[in-house]
C-alpha cells in the first residue's frame, strides 16, 4: 500500500508537469530522451486512470498538512499574548488555574451573544474559583467606529468604581446596544448613573475624541495584543491552562464547545 501511495504521489507530481511534456514531446525531458519521456507520460496516464483514488488521497493529505501548518502558526501566535496582571479586568479568582482572555468589541453582535455564554460559563466554573475571565478591548474600527468610545466609557467606569463597576458597565452596554454601531453614545453617561457612578465625574473622564480619549493608548495596546496573538476578528478568546498551554477560540462558539476546551485546560494542571 505504501508503494502504491508513493507511486501515486510521483504520479501526481508528474501529472502536474504533463502539460509541459505535451508541449515538448519531441524534446528530451530532464535526463530522459524524447522517446523515454513519452513512455513515462503514458505510464503515468495509465496509472492515474487505473488508480484515481491515489490522486484524491494525495490532495487530501496535502490539505491536512496545510491545516496542521496553519494550526501551528496560530499556536505560536497565541503564545505572544501579554501575561495577565493586576492591570487587567478580571472577573473571578485571579489565581484560577484556567484564565480566559477575551478580546472583544462592544459593537460586535457576536460579542454581545458570547457575553451571555461567558456569564453562563462563569456561573459554572467561576463560582468555585476554577476559571477567571479577563476582558481586553479589540475594537474593529472599520466596522464599528463607536467601539473605542464605548471601550473608553468602560475604562472610566473602572476608574470611578473599580473592577466591579467595569464589569457592571460592560454588562449594561451589551444589554442595551443593538450592535453594529447602533448604540446612541449619548446614553453612555446614563449607563454610568444606572450602575451608581457620579455622572458629572464620568462625563469629565469620557471627554476626548472618538479614539478613546485619555484611555486611547490603553485601548490601542489591547488591540495590538489581540492581533499579535493571532486575533483576526471578535470575539477572540485564549484559554490559558496553569502550565501555560494555550487553546485559541475564534468567534462566538457555542457553550458546549467552550466548555469542552475549559475541561481540557483544567486537565493540563
Amino acid at each position: 500500500m505504501q508503494r502504491i501511495a508513493a507511486i501515486g504521489t510521483l504520479a501526481l507530481g508528474l501529472a502536474v508537469a504533463a502539460p509541459a511534456w505535451a508541449t515538448h514531446q519531441s524534446r528530451a525531458v530532464g535526463s530522459f530522451d524524447a522517446e523515454q519521456s513519452h513512455d513515462i507520460e503514458k505510464i503515468v496516464r495509465e496509472f492515474i486512470l487505473n488508480h484515481p483514488e491515489i490522486i484524491i488521497e494525495s490532495v487530501q493529505r496535502l490539505r491536512v498538512q496545510q491545516q496542521q501548518a496553519e494550526e501551528q502558526k496560530r499556536r505560536e501566535a497565541a503564545g505572544a499574548v501579554q501575561p495577565v496582571d493586576a492591570e487587567d479586568h478580571i472577573l473571578g479568582n485571579p489565581e484560577a488555574p484556567v484564565k480566559l482572555i477575551e478580546f472583544s468589541d462592544f459593537e460586535c453582535p457576536f460579542c454581545k451573544r458570547f457575553h451571555q455564554t461567558m456569564k453562563r460559563l462563569m456561573d459554572e466554573y467561576g463560582s468555585d474559583g476554577r476559571v477567571a475571565w479577563v476582558y481586553r478591548h479589540f475594537p474593529l474600527d472599520t466596522l464599528h467606529s463607536k467601539a473605542r468610545k464605548e471601550a473608553q466609557a468602560a475604562e472610566c467606569a473602572d476608574e470611578l468604581g473599580g473592577n466591579k463597576a467595569f464589569w457592571a458597565y460592560a454588562d449594561r452596554v451589551f444589554e442595551v446596544t443593538p450592535s453594529n454601531n447602533g448604540l446612541d453614545l449619548g446614553l453612555l453617561p446614563q449607563f454610568a448613573e444606572d450602575i451608581g457612578l457620579d455622572r458629572s465625574k464620568f462625563e469629565a473622564c469620557l471627554d476626548g475624541d472618538a479614539r478613546g480619549g485619555k484611555y486611547a493608548d490603553h485601548i490601542e495596546s489591547d488591540l495590538r495584543d489581540a492581533t499579535a496573538s493571532g486575533g483576526t476578528g471578535t470575539p477572540f478568546i485564549l484559554v490559558i491552562a496553569r502550565n501555560g498551554k494555550i487553546f485559541s477560540i475564534n468567534g462566538a462558539q457555542p457553550y458546549a464547545t467552550v466548555k469542552s476546551i475549559i475541561e481540557l485546560a483544567l486537565k493540563e494542571g
